[in-house]
C-alpha cells in the first residue's frame, strides 16, 4: 500500500487548529449573549402554599386555554399591562380580603 500524497482531511484540520492558535482573535458580527436588563432589581414572590397552589391551577388553565406555557412572570406582566381596565376598588377590597 503506498502512502497517501497530498492533504488529507485529517491534516487540513489539524493545520487550522495550529494556524488558529497561532493568529490573534477576530472581531466577528456574531452577536454574543448579552447580559440585558432593564436597571430594575428582579421582585420575588413569598406565597403560602394555598396560594401557590392556587396560582399553580390559575396558570395551567391560562396555559389550555392558549395553548402556550403561561408562567407567574408572564400573568404578573399581563396583570400591569391591563392595569388601567381593572376595577381599582375591587381589586383593592379582594387585597385587604386576602390578608
Amino acid at each position: 500500500m503506498t502512502k497517501l500524497k497530498g492533504m488529507t482531511a485529517l491534516n487540513r484540520r489539524s493545520q487550522r487548529k495550529t494556524e488558529a492558535e497561532t493568529e490573534p482573535k477576530k472581531i466577528t458580527t456574531v452577536g454574543t449573549r448579552r447580559n440585558v436588563t432593564t436597571g430594575t432589581a428582579p421582585v420575588p414572590m413569598r406565597l403560602p402554599e394555598n396560594d401557590k397552589a392556587e396560582l399553580a391551577l390559575w396558570l395551567e388553565e391560562l396555559s389550555e386555554a392558549t395553548g402556550k406555557k403561561i408562567t407567574s412572570a408572564k400573568l404578573l406582566r399581563g396583570l400591569i399591562k391591563m392595569r388601567g381596565k381593572l376595577n381599582q376598588k375591587a381589586l383593592i377590597k379582594a387585597i385587604n380580603e386576602a390578608n
